[in-house]
This record gives structure tokens, sequence and C-alpha cells, in this order.
């Protein structure tokens, strides 16, 4: 490998890495700051519940609203109301094997069609995760045969280049399609298990 590489290459890692670490920082840093206005949202609400007792209607908006905003607070996104009850069923009857996050990661990749919450994938969705799996496993194989080359003396840039791109790929994929493959797992659970019923 030339000297005029490896610079250009560790410049690019750096300038990467950099730009990582301030998207990250930017980020825990907001999520922070909305965490607590949500937990002073809730205060406020439960504050007002109290209040407006003597109206039925009234409090049972606020009881509603609260919900939600706990919801956003527990999963890290917003449920509707219709929703939570189906939500906690499932969680209860996952008995420990599914925990928030997993039904956060996976809520947009649920089966809406189904009467219970299911979040076995059709359609669209299961062409997405095949097509997700096929392309990382396509990654692998590229990174892993570059590495064999190098490995039995094959020089060049490209190689080099060819494994950290797959490798790039690989990672970046699996990151993107997060929510999907817990829909997939979950899915599994609810075929392996039948504990969580699925109303197909």
């Amino acid at each position: 490998m030339d000297t005029d590489f490896i610079i250009k290459l560790v410049t690019a890692i750096v300038a990467a890495v950099g730009a990582l670490l301030g998207i990250l920082h930017f980020t825990t840093t907001r999520r922070s700051v909305g965490y607590q206005n949500l937990k002073t949202e809730i205060e406020l609400l439960t504050q007002s519940i109290a209040f407006h007792e003597a109206e039925p209607d009234y409090n049972k908006f606020l009881i509603d609203v609260r919900k939600e905003k706990i919801s956003s607070l527990v999963f890290g996104i917003t449920i509707p109301n219709a929703d939570l009850e189906r939500v906690y069923a499932y969680y209860k009857k996952a008995e420990g094997k599914v925990t928030t996050g997993d039904i956060a990661r996976a809520w947009f990749f649920r089966d809406t069609r189904a009467e219970q919450l299911s979040f076995q994938l059709r359609g669209s969705h299961k062409t997405q995760y095949i097509i997700g799996l096929l392309f990382m496993l396509f990654c692998m194989l590229s990174a892993f045969g570059g590495l064999v080359a190098l490995i039995f003396g094959a020089k060049g840039n490209e190689v080099f280049a060819l494994v950290c791109v797959s490798l790039f790929a690989l990672f970046n994929t699996g990151w993107i399609c997060r929510g999907l493959f817990t829909a997939a797992q979950l899915g599994k659970l609810e075929k392996e298990r039948h504990r969580i019923p699925n109303d197909a």
C-alpha cells in the first residue's frame, strides 16, 4: 500500500468517526432534554387530573392524554390508547421473552390486519426482510473473500477498499434494518412458542 492511500484512509476514518460522535452527542442531548420535558408534562397532567375530579369528561380526556405520554416515555414512541391494551396483552403473554424495547423497534412492522398484536411479517415487510438478509450475506461473502485474498498475498488498494466497504455496508444494513429483524424474531417466537396468539 502506498503512503498517500493510507493517509487518505486514516483521514477519512477520523472524519467519519468525528462526525459520528458529533451526531451521537447531539441526539443523546436532544433525547435527554425530550425525556425531561415528557416527565414534566406527565407530572402536570397528573396534577390537572387531581384538580378536575369534579369534571368526569374532561378528567377522562386528561387520563387518555397521560396514557399516551406514558407510552412515549416507556416505549420511546407514542402508542395510541386504542393499541395500549393490545400491547399490554402481548407483553404479558410473552412472559419475559419480549422487552418494551423489542416492541418499540418492531412496532412499525406489525401486522395491522391482525386483531391481536402480531409481528408476523407479510407483504412488503417480508420482501424487505428477505432482501436485507440476502444483501447482508453478500456483504459478508465479499468481506470474507477480500480478507482471504489479502491473507494469501493479494496486493492492491482495491481489495482492501472492498473489505472496508463490505464491512461498512454489512454493519450499516444491520443497523438500519434492526427494527425489521426484531419484528422477524418476534414473529418466530409467536410461531414457536404459541404463547402469543396470532390472528392471521
